[in-house]
């Protein structure tokens, strides 16, 4: 507190203070106060402090001096709480600071600001045990205690080795600045310039101007104003609109009121209009009136400049819709905000604040949490638990520093338990900021959330929509919503959502609603008390019970789902072992049956289900999902029910599974799995009523004879029937097939009605022992693109071809008796251009339509790219290096396989999407390089990364056909401006290692490959030798650590530059890499041998620059993927999948056949020669491109692959 009534200016009683100071001072007045007024008074500067008063009658005197002041330093020292008035006089300042009258000053001395905010150590002792305190007062001091405590102040610590001296001079030099503003803002008329600036004293030295409320180190606020300034153009005399937004805590805010400070002089009037989300509930018009004040006060048209900030209902921003006189030409408006949606139809541009990059994040967390200024780097012993609460802050400035304060003080044990508590308990002041987006939700918007948080993170887009969908068609809307509110993010077409929105959601999903109980029940305690204590309730949503986590088995009561009557989500799994290698009775059982009258119901998994057929009460009319795999039913249900939402239905691997006619009714079924149905012997005839299935999965069922006499499935794209080996006749069931796998079978042919597969773009017949010849008609099928007929022993003679397969890209014949191949079906017709450089021409792309290789290097004449390049379908390699005035780019060639715009800053957009992906690019390796495109726009990079993404899982099984026992590569690789990893990575870790624990049988799931991402900080790097490469090291072993299951290293990706002109890399990269492990058997035959156990990864990434690791590069963050088989054995970027399953397709394109094979790539000139697989046979492979280059031409555009045993003469 202080103690006189009468203000000090340097010894003159009369003028008004410009500085009023609250402290304690039976503990400072002595020492640093009257050390601090000294200063004070040498640089002129006036202040009030009490010294004297009688404390019966001078409150309210105190009270006018904080009103009369222009700033208010606060002291907090240890015994401040003991004292009432500080207390009380610190209200009153905050009060006048929220009022926007008054800016605050907080000093910590020798007390950590982590004690203040939440009241901990010798600060909150004596705050509890004060004399006389009730608790409203009680509750006042702590909310300003810890609004306080979030402005950005100045400490000194009682162990500093800093001179208390030089620490005043540092706060006089801090309020010489403030107070120069204030009177700069006064003497110019300046209305209502950013406060919370004001407040912010930065970690910047004592001559720096004031920083914002750290949500960005000083050297990241640079950045993210200078791309926000690209956003608005000051020079240009048109009106501009321009959005700041992002999820809360990200500084949007601190990022609109240095922007106004740093632009407002060049406008006459100019406002920053706070807190919109409050003072306009009851007032949408005070905007309005003020604008229309400010111009009745002014002659002629006035240019403004204001700041709407924290928008949260259209109404508030009606006026700009229905009053257009309003806003003068030229003028600038900002509009901050938490939702998009609300600014589409009004602004010109959206800026999506950035989150922090790793090494912004670590400073600024380090700074709250080590209660040090200059404290850039946790100690030793904390690095690792910091880098996790980095991780899972996700680059949230305001979640780094209310987590830094939170821990700031405590020991290693406590930081383990909070780290374990961290996914599900939210930070009381964190939860407090999201949890005000949540509350401006609508009902339905609020169910959609919390499903997303509880249940369905990171699945697909369209599945979701589908499962939230409440009959009114409004679910498509409501995950749109949330995505334009940043509580949920979609990437790659899956939805994700940040840590701090998913804790939220699961403790707000858990939490018990109005006496009803809980709704969302997704931890084992809750699970099992609803389901084994029948403590579930009418308010309970969803049950999710993850079966490994149960000790022994659970018996459920028949009535145990009773009291949910709303129950829509019902998931019984096991996340340990998906091969199921555990006793075939599941963890849960029904021993008196169940009763199921739940019509809510819409999604149900149930592993290993127990019963023979689900209840008769079960009312399947909501139900969109149903999976019981590894069960005991022998058929669904006992009659026809109507099921007429029903998508997708998986039974595999139900053994005693004979019947499936009761799902005739399934009208709106998409896809049907019933692999490993060993005892299903036929499909009904009901199955013709299936109008939307598009995926149909038989492998395995092995008593399976023939397909009902039925054609018109129309909308049947997959047809999977590999490895039934009874299966001995096929009959073409849907016009519209464009995948059938019969590999496995038992057929001797195929129908003549197979030319009417006009769509077929897949025909895999592997392994038909029985297949002795085909029909004459398969040069009718004109899409199709594969045709693998390995290991068809009796097949002799390859039918006759009249008419050029023109699509046809992949012919496997290893293991057949063919020895000659018509020679209409190897006519290529490439006899044309095949390189062509282009330097500052202009690009015409009529007349091109085989060209290869396209140099536009240092074009600075292009801008774009004409769409019709896309058309260049034998297009592989684009140097677009230096192109400096090229913004954008349109689709580009799906057969491309290098694409360099290395130095294109001014490269804004590219097409959605990327490149047209077709199952004929699965088999071509691609490297997409955007080094120094810094002006990208998280739009283009998000595209980049999901075509990379999507490309990945088109491109994996070619090489297990064809390249078996070669060494590991790059299939896919990009390199772009970023600081995250891929949401849609299943591993991250921070800086250069991961180690990710994989599943049980992780190498027999499908997978194909691995993706791998590295994001680099390059410092302005300087590349040596021109070369700059990102590689890993991998190791992977077994749990035990045993043994080794695979060693090797590869390459992530990165750029090389032509010349003797040294290249420089600036800011942080995004690597990925996407790869083709095709020694996987190795690690098969080990997981055999050893049982079902888990296994483990190392995972190191290094940069090189071609001889040694680089200098100046860091490796900040780093990811991991496996990549999965697609359910069609092949590869298909538009087939209907379903997103929660990846299926093995093991048998059906595998990389072990007998043979090692070759390839002929008959349209691939010596340029290309690197897709050759086996250098032993080069030279006859040569041989084979030169007669085929003299055959005649037909102009074909794909490459046609040819896979024998022995090269034939051709």
């Amino acid at each position: 507190m202080a103690s006189s009534s009468t203000p000090m200016v340097n010894g003159h009683p009369q003028e008004r203070p410009q500085v009023f100071i609250n402290f304690r001072g039976e503990e400072l007045r002595k020492n640093f106060v009257s050390h601090l007024e000294d200063a004070l008074k040498d640089e002129d500067i006036n202040y009030f402090i009490d010294t004297m008063a009688d404390p019966g009658d001078e409150m309210v005197n105190l009270f006018n001096h904080i009103e009369e002041s222009k700033v208010a330093l606060a002291v907090f020292s240890e015994r401040y709480s003991e004292s009432n008035w500080c207390l009380d006089e610190l209200v009153k300042i905050m009060e006048r600071v929220d009022e926007k009258k008054l800016r605050i000053f907080p000093i910590f001395f020798h007390v950590k600001v982590g004690d203040v905010k939440y009241q901990k150590g010798k600060f909150g002792e004596n705050l509890r045990k004060g004399e006389g305190r009730d608790l409203c007062n009680m509750d006042k001091w702590k909310k300003a205690l810890q609004s306080v405590s979030r402005i950005v102040g100045l400490r000194l610590e009682a162990d500093s080795d800093r001179t208390e001296s030089n620490f005043i001079s540092q706060v006089v030099e801090k309020l010489k600045t403030v107070i120069a503003l204030i009177e700069r803002e006064e003497g110019t008329n300046m209305v209502s310039t950013s406060m919370s600036s004001m407040n912010s004293i930065g970690n910047a030295s004592s001559g720096d101007i004031l920083q914002p409320i750290a949500p960005f180190p000083s050297n990241g606020m640079k950045e993210v104003l200078k791309q926000l300034e690209e956003k608005i153009d000051f020079k240009s005399e048109e009106t501009q609109i321009v959005g700041i937004v992002g999820m809360p805590g990200t500084g949007k805010t601190a990022l609109a009121e240095m922007h106004h400070q740093e632009w407002q002089y060049k406008f006459l009037f100019n406002e920053f209009f706070r807190g919109f989300r409050e003072k306009s509930k009851d007032d949408y018009d005070w905007v309005k009136n003020t604008l229309l004040n400010a111009q009745l006060q002014r002659t002629g048209n006035v240019k403004i400049f204001v700041v709407l900030d924290d928008v949260s209902d259209k109404k508030q921003l009606e006026f700009l819709r229905t009053n257009p006189g309003l806003i003068k030409k030229g003028s600038k408006i900002v509009i901050t905000t938490r939702d998009k949606g609300l600014i589409a139809d009004l602004v010109e541009d959206t800026y999506v604040v950035p989150g922090l990059n790793d090494k912004e994040a670590l400073q600024l967390f380090s700074h709250h949490a080590f209660n040090g200024q200059d404290c850039d780097h946790p100690p030793e012993n904390f690095i690792e638990m910091s880098k996790m609460f980095v991780e899972y802050a996700g680059g949230n400035p305001l979640a780094l520093q209310e987590l830094g304060n939170e821990l700031c003080g405590e020991n290693e044990a406590h930081w383990r338990r909070r780290l374990e508590t961290l996914p599900h308990c939210c930070n009381e002041n964190i939860g407090r900021e999201l949890r005000t987006s949540y509350d401006d939700l609508t009902e339905m918007q609020k169910h959609a959330f919390l499903d997303i948080a509880c249940f369905f993170r990171s699945e697909e887009e369209d599945y979701v929509q589908h499962l939230l969908d409440t009959n009114s068609g409004e679910a498509g809307s409501e995950v749109r919503d949330l995505a334009d509110k940043f509580m949920i993010n979609i990437s790659a077409g899956r939805v994700d959502m940040h840590n701090l929105f998913c804790t939220l959601g699961k403790e707000i999903g858990s939490s018990v609603e109005k006496n009803l109980g809980k709704s969302r029940l997704w931890n084992r305690q809750d699970a099992c008390e609803a389901l084994v204590l029948k403590k579930g309730t009418v308010s309970a949503r969803g049950v999710f019970l993850d079966m490994s986590k149960i000790g022994k088995g659970i018996a459920l009561e028949r009535k145990a789902l009773i009291k949910m009557p709303n129950l829509r989500y019902l998931k019984f799994f096991d996340s340990g072992c998906p091969r199921q290698c555990e006793p075939i009775d599941g963890k849960v059982n029904l021993p008196e049956g169940l009763e199921f009258p739940l019509k809510e119901i819409r999604y149900l998994h149930w592993l290993k289900f127990p019963l023979e057929e689900l209840p008769p009460d079960f009312n399947p009319e909501n139900l969109i999902d149903l999976r019981l795999p590894y069960s005991k039913i022998k058929r669904v249900w006992r009659e026809t029910k109507d099921t007429p939402n029903l998508k997708w239905v998986d039974l595999t691997h139900s053994t005693n599974l004979n019947d499936i006619s009761a799902l005739s009714n399934a009208i709106s079924l998409r896809r049907l799995s019933l692999e490993g149905c060993t005892k299903l012997d036929k499909l009904p005839e009901g199955i013709e009523n299936m109008k939307s299935l598009a995926f149909l999965n038989l492998r395995g069922c092995t008593r399976l004879l023939s397909l009902p006499d039925i054609n018109n499935l129309i909308s049947l794209k997959t047809l999977i029937l590999s490895d039934c080996k009874m299966f001995n006749e096929f009959q073409v069931i849907s016009d519209n097939l464009e995948y059938l796998h019969l590999d496995g079978t038992a057929i001797k042919g195929l129908p003549p009605s197979i030319q009417n597969l006009g769509k077929l773009i897949v025909l895999n017949l592997k392994d038909c022992n029985e297949l002795e010849s085909l029909p004459d008609c398969l040069d009718k099928l004109k899409a199709l693109q594969e045709l693998i007929l390995s290991g068809c022993s009796r097949l002799t003679n390859f039918p006759h071809v009249e008419e050029i397969m023109e699509n046809l890209q992949i012919l496997l014949l290893d293991g057949t008796s063919i020895k000659e191949l018509p020679s209409t079906l190897l006519h290529s017709g490439n006899n044309s251009i095949d390189q062509l450089a282009l330097q500052r021409i202009q690009l015409r792309m009529t007349g091109l339509s085989l060209l290869r290789r396209l140099c536009l290097s240092r074009n600075d004449k292009i801008s774009s790219l004409q769409s019709s390049i896309s058309q260049l379908y034998h297009l592989k390699w684009i140097d677009l290096t230096y192109c400096s005035n090229l913004t954008s780019l349109s689709t580009l060639p799906p057969n491309l396989q290098c694409l360099d715009a290395h130095g294109c800053t001014s490269l804004r957009t590219v097409a959605s999407p990327l490149a047209s992906l077709l199952p004929s690019t699965e088999q071509v390796p691609s490297s997409f390089i955007f080094t120094n495109c810094e002006k990208l726009e998280h739009v283009a990079m998000n595209e980049i990364m999901c075509y990379a993404h999507n490309k990945s899982r088109l491109i994996s099984d070619a090489l297990n056909r064809q390249n078996k026992g070669l060494a590991f590569e790059v299939l896919v690789g990009t390199c772009f401006p970023g600081i995250e990893v891929p949401a849609w990575f299943n591993h991250k870790a921070s800086g250069a290692v991961i180690k990710p624990e994989l599943p049980r049988h992780w190498s027999e799931s499908g997978f194909v490959g691995i993706a791998l991402c590295a994001i680099v900080s390059f410092h302005d790097y300087k590349i040596q030798n021109n070369n700059v490469m990102v590689k890993c090291i991998c190791d992977f072993k077994n749990a035990i650590g045993t043994s080794s299951a695979s060693f090797f290293n590869c390459d992530v990706g990165g750029l090389s530059e032509a010349g003797n002109e040294q290249c420089t890399v600036k800011s942080t990269h995004v690597f990925i890499g996407f790869t083709s492990w095709l020694n996987i058997n190795k690690s098969r035959e080990v997981g055999l041998k050893e049982g079902c156990i888990p296994a483990k990864a190392s995972i190191e990434f290094k940069v090189t620059d071609g001889t040694c690791e680089a200098a100046n590069c860091e490796v900040l963050k780093c990811g991991f993927s496996f990549v999965c088989e697609s359910d069609n054995g092949s590869w298909n970027a538009n087939a209907d999948a379903n997103p929660m399953i990846y299926e093995s397709n093991n048998g059906a394109l595998e990389a072990n056949a007998e043979a090692t094979p070759v390839i002929v790539e008959t349209n691939t000139g010596s340029s290309d020669a690197n897709v050759v697989a086996n250098p032993v046979v080069e030279g006859e492979i040569q041989g084979g491109e030169q007669k085929l280059s003299k055959s005649k031409s037909n102009q074909r555009k794909p490459a046609l692959q040819v896979c024998l045993d022995i090269l034939p003469t051709l």
